[in-house]
């Protein structure tokens, strides 16, 4: 069965005041036995010194507590005179105690007489000073003392039946007054609209510790709020890199079916739609990537030596026919032998997002530079157009995902809001940075700082395997 957090205060609120009554009623009863027995102790010492002066200055029995019992004071009191072990005087109603034994107690004069029939009872001697071998002697009823004890025992029972449950009843009512702030949070809470995360909870006059718990809260619903905004902002931007090249497609499939063509006429055709297909492709990798990373971006990737120098000229080679189609020259300058640690795959669409970005915002008739050079251990590779480079209010964030500059939707680029972000994404995960230069002319350029390791032994370089190739 569950309890509720109140029930579980009002619960430890019982058992903690229980414990603690307990103790306070054990450490009183411990203290009132020990006064009792003080006070016992003085009153019967007193009343023998008493009788003893008396005694030994008159010689007589006819001392008050001799002739009858006194029940006015807090112990009823028998007296006795005995000497040499004869009693020769004692008070009315007392037990001619002529066997038994006493008991020294821890209490100075305080016996314990235990007669051989009859209840105990406490004795304090007193030695009458000008006669020897008499003495005088106080008996009190050890059953009244008991029964002091017990009746304080059964008192602080009946209180604490009274007082724990009133204990618990208390810390009900405060658990439910400090709980009061959280019920009005889980209201909050209950009362959020999935397609409204932008409402915030307020808990106003809660306790520190609940004013923080529903700050963490707002600021998870702030995250869950901008994490489904970029879903929102993913998908339809997702919708939109890949709407453009499918309508490409369409069209010019169903233009080139309304009459019969030549040969050559479906051949170009069919390059067209290669090439934009190529396109869907890229943007699918990419698209597949963030997701990826989207899950989780402390995965682990694929570590392996990577020739860096193959790999850009490998995306250089499949780049240069649309850069061709476009009227752009492409002019390189790619080191030899520059190897880096990384998942190759990932790498190359990194440098393919790079140089299709600078294909699509470069006008015709321009070039596009790429270089790849070993800096100080490190593999610096630099692409840098000749467009119209980027707006100063974009620069921020020309790197976030799915970001689309007002340029690059006038371009109609099918990376404008992906391309950009992958690079930055690829190059983080493999221990490296991107950004923007500042050239003070036209254009953008990029670069992508990878910290390379030493090549490999028996590695030759990019030039070398292109001349035995042509060779």
């Amino acid at each position: 069965m569950k309890i509720s957090l109140k029930g579980r205060i009002a619960l430890g609120s019982g058992g903690g005041f229980f414990l603690l009554y307990t103790l306070a009623s054990a450490l009183v009863l411990v203290i009132d036995a020990r006064q009792n027995r003080n006070q016992l102790e003085v009153l019967l010492y007193a009343q023998a010194e008493s009788l003893a002066t008396y005694y030994a200055s008159s010689r007589r029995l006819d001392y008050p507590e001799l002739v009858t019992l006194e029940k006015d004071t807090p112990f009823p009191i028998w007296m006795r005179v005995v000497r040499q072990g004869r009693v020769i005087a004692s008070t009315p109603g007392l037990q001619a105690f002529s066997t038994g034994h006493r008991e020294k107690s821890d209490y100075g004069h305080l016996q314990i007489w235990t007669p051989e029939h009859g209840r105990r009872m406490a004795v304090v001697a007193h030695d009458v000073w000008n006669e020897p071998g008499t003495e005088v002697e106080a008996f009190a009823s050890l059953h009244l003392l008991r029964q002091r004890e017990r009746d304080l025992g059964f008192a602080l029972a009946s209180a604490g039946l009274l007082l724990i449950p009133l204990a618990a009843l208390a810390g009900r009512v405060l658990a439910a007054r400090a709980l009061r702030p959280v019920d009005a949070l889980v209201e909050s809470i209950g009362a959020l609209d999935s397609d409204r995360l932008d409402q915030r909870l307020a808990a106003p006059g809660a306790v520190t510790e609940v004013a923080q718990l529903t700050d963490e809260l707002n600021r998870l619903l702030a995250r869950l709020e901008e994490s489904d905004e970029t879903m929102r902002r993913f998908t339809a931007d997702a919708s939109h890199e890949l709407r453009t090249p499918i309508s490409i497609l369409r069209t010019g499939l169903e233009v080139t079916l309304r009459k019969d063509r030549t040969a050559a006429e479906y051949r170009d055709v069919l390059r067209e739609n290669l090439e934009e297909i190529e396109r869907v492709q890229r943007i699918v990798e990419a698209l597949l990537t963030l997701a990826r990373s989207q899950g989780g971006e402390g995965r682990e990737i694929r570590r392996e030596t990577v020739d860096l120098s193959a790999v850009v000229t490998g995306a250089l080679a499949t780049i240069r026919p649309l850069a061709s189609e476009r009227g752009l020259t492409l002019e390189e300058t790619i080191a030899a032998g520059i190897h880096i640690l990384g998942d190759p795959d990932q790498l190359r669409l990194m440098v393919l997002n790079l140089l299709d970005n600078a294909v699509k915002l470069t006008p015709p008739g321009r070039t596009i530079h790429l270089s790849l050079e070993d800096g100080a251990g490190q593999a610096r590779l630099e692409v840098r157009d000749e467009g119209p480079g980027v707006a100063e209010e974009d620069r921020p964030f020309i790197f976030d995902r799915f970001y689309r500059s007002r340029k690059t939707r006038a371009t109609g680029s099918a990376t404008g809001g992906l391309g950009l972000s992958m690079v930055r994404w690829v190059a983080e995960r493999h221990g490296g940075e991107v950004q923007l230069l500042e050239t003070g002319g036209p254009g953008a350029t990029f670069e992508v700082v990878l910290p390379r390791i030493a090549e490999e032994p028996g590695a030759e370089s990019v030039a070398a395997e292109l001349r035995r190739a042509g060779g």
